[in-house]
């Protein structure tokens, strides 16, 4: 075992394969650092590169790809509120309200030092279980799998603050959204208009820039300053390194949940981030500050993140079933080297394996040093004027939806969940709650129609795990449900706020959108409509509670951030036009014309630039977008009008 672990480390330093390391490691912070390029996308780069190169020089430039994928996308996470990729999605929550307080070094390097200790916890559970992770593997059969699922679950209710009706009636509204598309069970289109498109489902990642991104921006230009208000804090990065070291108990935990999701097949790690802030907020004594710019937020996830790659590479490495877009293009390097994954890799060709065991780990530490020298320029960048900031960040947000889809129609998903994230907000409905309800019903649905088919009651119930972890959940709910009565009794006695009309908008929207769900539903098979009408179902009770509660003028749902305003700040009408403008001329006329023309009319009006400044402003920006839509090798949609003008 040692023989065969020096003899890996030799590999990985043999001739030209540190330089290649190197190289991937680079590549794998400059795709983290593109918002929604993931590493999926970074893999779909290195294939060509792949074939002709020794095995251990391939294995290095791949590992170091993946590896700090997930550390170079928390910058644009916290600097800039916009998710590098989904596995950086709940960062933000936190690691953007930090950035706003001028502590944007401090939440950069703490994610930079919990992502390094996370890569580091996945690649030492990968040598300790490489050769035994098989069997423990195959404990983990559909029941336990739906139960970490419900366990992702279960974190709405600590997520939800002081109205838990409000955070259930924000989850199933998610996972209504999130049935849109083919039944697992029956393969029939349900709720999609007739829309092709939507048979897949809506967009992930237009979901999550809509309901977290738009809102923020929105925000930001209403108040016309830049995003941070305060001075940036100095010696950010020592505290932030302080904070990790305060909470390596948290780290610990979260680590070990990155690799376990990481290892089962089918969940896949988009959720993981969920999974972990979850946990972090239910095992906080001190919750407030959760969403407002608590630093365990950050570590948290980061810490989660990073070790989903050690344990995604053991059924990898194992069993050659990747678990995720990028494993399996992983997975097709191995064998465009002449590598066959499987247990013959395993226990034949040791010093191999131990080379990618190698490449993870120090790609995690050199992805985390290159990014925590640089993370206090990346913090100045929470000093430029929001109003410059603001239509860069539109494209940006358009150009990952465009290329994660290629569809202009996400174009109009972006903008309807931007308004909904937008009233979500403002009324205090948790948008986490939404979206964690949006991103697991798939997993939820498939894992709940799968275990119904094959076990019973007593088989289901009488498996080990499926005992433990559903002891847990029982605990876990029961906690959150003390603190919720505990915040609502203590909030009876202090000041109720003003009730006014459009507080009811959202609960009465949601019983729109559950009622006519319902309807649409009844001509489906019992099989394609149980799952989202009972969803349905639920929300509907849920909103009727945040009604009743509004009707009562209980403080614990009676928020309305509009009556907060300092009234030096514009209403969202204006902002919100803005952008919806921008996302029209876009849709119309393609990102490379309508994007431009988009970013130059905000330019001259909003910022007030001269006019020659605004259209080099946007030939240079459309430049820079071009050339990165090349080297990525994208093909952008044509907008609509222009590809009704040219038929």
């Amino acid at each position: 075992m040692i023989d065969s672990m020096l003899g890996g480390l030799g590999l990985l330093f043999f001739g030209w394969t540190p330089l290649f390391l190197l190289a991937g490691c680079a590549l794998g912070l400059v795709v983290g650092v593109l918002p929604a390029l993931g590493a999926t996308a970074g893999m779909s780069l290195l294939l060509p590169f792949i074939f002709g190169l020794d095995q251990a020089s391939a294995l290095a430039l791949m590992i170091g790809m993946l590896a700090t994928v997930a550390t170079g996308d928390t910058v644009t996470s916290i600097v800039l509120g916009v998710p590098g990729s989904a596995s950086s999605q709940a960062t933000i929550l936190d690691g953007f309200p930090l950035a706003k307080r001028g502590e944007a070094g401090r939440a950069l390097s703490a994610a930079y030092f919990a992502s390094m200790l996370g890569g580091l916890f996945g690649a030492a559970v990968l040598t300790a279980t490489l050769l035994v992770a098989r069997q423990i593997i195959l404990y983990f059969g559909m029941p336990e799998m739906l139960m970490l699922v419900l366990f992702g679950l279960a974190s709405v209710a600590a997520l939800s603050g002081a109205s838990l009706g409000k955070g259930m009636a924000a989850c199933c509204l998610g996972l209504l959204v999130g049935a849109v598309g083919a039944a697992p069970a029956t393969g029939e289109y349900r709720l999609d208009f007739g829309v092709y498109h939507f048979g897949d489902g809506f967009s992930l990642i237009a979901c999550v820039l809509g309901v977290f991104v738009i809102p923020e921006i929105v925000d930001l230009l209403r108040s016309g300053k830049t995003i941070s208000e305060q001075p940036l804090l100095k010696g950010g990065g020592r505290q932030g390194i302080r904070d990790v070291l305060n909470n390596k108990g948290l780290v610990l935990r979260t680590s070990g949940l990155g690799c376990l999701i990481g290892a089962l097949p089918g969940i896949g790690g988009s959720v993981v981030d969920w999974l972990a802030y979850g946990h972090a907020v239910r095992s906080a004594k001190d919750k407030s500050q959760f969403g407002k710019g608590d630093i365990r937020g950050v570590i948290a996830v980061e810490g989660s993140n990073n070790a989903v790659l050690g344990g995604a590479l053991l059924p990898t490495l194992l069993f050659a079933v990747p678990g995720s877009g990028s494993t399996a293009l992983f997975l097709s390097g191995l064998i465009l080297v002449g590598i066959q994954p499987g247990p013959a890799m395993v226990q034949g060709n040791l010093s191999l394996t131990f080379s990618i065991v190698w490449s993870l780990a120090l790609a995690n530490v050199i992805g985390a040093v290159a990014c925590y020298f640089m993370s206090g320029t990346f913090a100045k960048l929470t000093r430029v004027p929001f109003v410059w900031l603001a239509p860069i960040l539109l494209l940006v947000v358009c150009f990952a939806v465009l290329q994660s889809g290629r569809a202009p129609l996400d174009l109009v998903v972006l903008g309807g969940f931007g308004v909904l994230g937008l009233f979500l907000r403002r009324f205090g409905y948790a948008r986490p709650a939404f979206l964690i309800g949006f991103v697991l019903q798939d997993n939820l649905e498939v894992l709940l129609y799968q275990s119904a088919q094959i076990y019973t009651f007593e088989t289901f119930f009488t498996r080990p795990i499926v005992l433990i972890v559903g002891a847990i959940i029982l605990a876990t709910l029961t906690r959150s449900l003390l603190t919720t009565h505990k915040l609502d009794t203590e909030s009876s006695g202090s000041d109720i706020a003003p009730l006014s009309t459009a507080q009811f908008g959202v609960p009465a929207f949601m019983l729109v959108v559950f009622g006519g769900a319902a309807v649409m539903l009844t001509s489906f098979t019992p099989l394609g409509r149980m799952f989202p009408m009972a969803v349905a179902a639920i929300g509907s009770l849920c909103a009727l509670t945040v009604i009743a509660g509004l009707v009562r003028r209980k403080p614990n749902v009676l928020t309305d951030q509009e009556t907060d305003q300092d009234g030096k700040s514009s209403g969202p009408l204006r902002p919100m036009l803005w952008i919806l403008g921008g996302l029209a001329m876009i849709w119309g006329m393609g990102f490379f014309i309508g994007g431009p023309m988009a970013l130059a009319a905000f330019l001259a009006v909003e910022a007030k630039t001269r006019p020659v400044t605004a259209i080099a402003a946007a030939l240079i920006t459309a430049a820079v977008f071009w050339g990165l839509s090349q080297v990525a090798g994208l093909n952008m949609p044509a907008g609509i009008l222009t590809e009704f003008a040219t038929r």
